[in-house]
């Protein structure tokens, strides 16, 4: 099989525990999309909080794509054209802030460059730090409302691993119906439109640029990964990743701290 696009996770997948991507593979990233492989950046992180990791790949030049908000954006890295964008109205927000309070874990939703949390927390800061943006803390809808945010493209409930999978069991009973809901990392809860997941919107630019599932590979580590790994021709675990990712992949990589791209693309191409 020729592949002809490679779409990947960033946190725990391309970017080491410090956050950063290896010289390794940034330069295997760089030379595939020189000989005309798409290159695609699938993560739950806003688009602000990956953009310069696209640019440090050259996307910009070599025309890959930014897929954002776990799907919830899609973005020509080329013009910074916005091909695709859904996401949460107000009365999502509501409802999820209410289940945040009714269950006291803090919920953060996303400005253009600001995270916003219903509780300053480390872990809450935390998020806010990781995707290079401002922090503000808010303390009822109306607080937020005045900062001119009614409608958001994701949202996630932090806290520790167990509160958290608590809070899963918990939104999944009450709203598993009408929300894209899944562990991102032990610590993340994040909740998005239903209708999108990064699969989903894989599929769609897929359709956009002409490049069928079956010619894809996908890289993850995490259970919102799934969605993108079940609809490509060949999925793939990262050392690292959890046992549910390895079970349905097709190749296990190294690990995010031992170049896991850089192996897939030494494999594949």
């Amino acid at each position: 099989m020729e592949y002809k696009l490679i779409a990947t996770d960033m946190d725990g997948t391309l970017l080491n525990d410090e956050h950063f991507t290896s010289a390794g593979n940034i330069e295997a990233i760089k030379e595939i999309q020189k000989k005309g492989v798409k290159f695609v950046l699938a993560s739950g992180r806003p688009s602000f909080a990956m953009f310069e990791y696209a640019k440090e790949l050259e996307m910009d030049k070599l025309g890959g794509y930014v897929l954002a908000f776990n799907g919830g954006q899609l973005i020509d890295m080329t013009d910074r054209k916005m091909i695709f964008h859904e996401g949460l109205d107000w009365e999502d927000i509501r409802k999820i802030y209410e289940l945040s309070c009714e269950i006291e874990i803090p919920m953060v939703l996303y400005g253009d460059d600001t995270v916003y949390a219903s509780k300053d927390t480390e872990n809450t800061r935390f998020e806010a730090k990781l995707c290079g943006m401002k922090f503000t803390e808010f303390g009822s809808l109306e607080e937020l409302k005045g900062y001119g945010i009614d409608k958001t493209t994701k949202s996630m409930l932090i806290s520790d691993p167990e509160t958290v999978k608590k809070a899963e069991e918990h939104m999944k009973s009450k709203y598993g119906n009408d929300y894209f809901i899944a562990i991102s990392k032990p610590i993340f809860l994040e909740i998005a439109n239903k209708n999108i997941n990064k699969g989903k919107t894989l599929r769609k630019l897929g359709e956009l640029i002409g490049i069928k599932m079956e010619e894809m590979i996908a890289v993850g580590d995490s259970y919102n990964d799934i969605p993108l790994l079940e609809v490509v021709g060949m999925p793939v675990a990262v050392a690292n990743a959890n046992d549910e990712i390895k079970a349905m992949s097709k190749f296990e990589s190294t690990s995010n701290n031992d170049d896991a791209l850089k192996t897939v693309i030494e494999k594949f191409f």
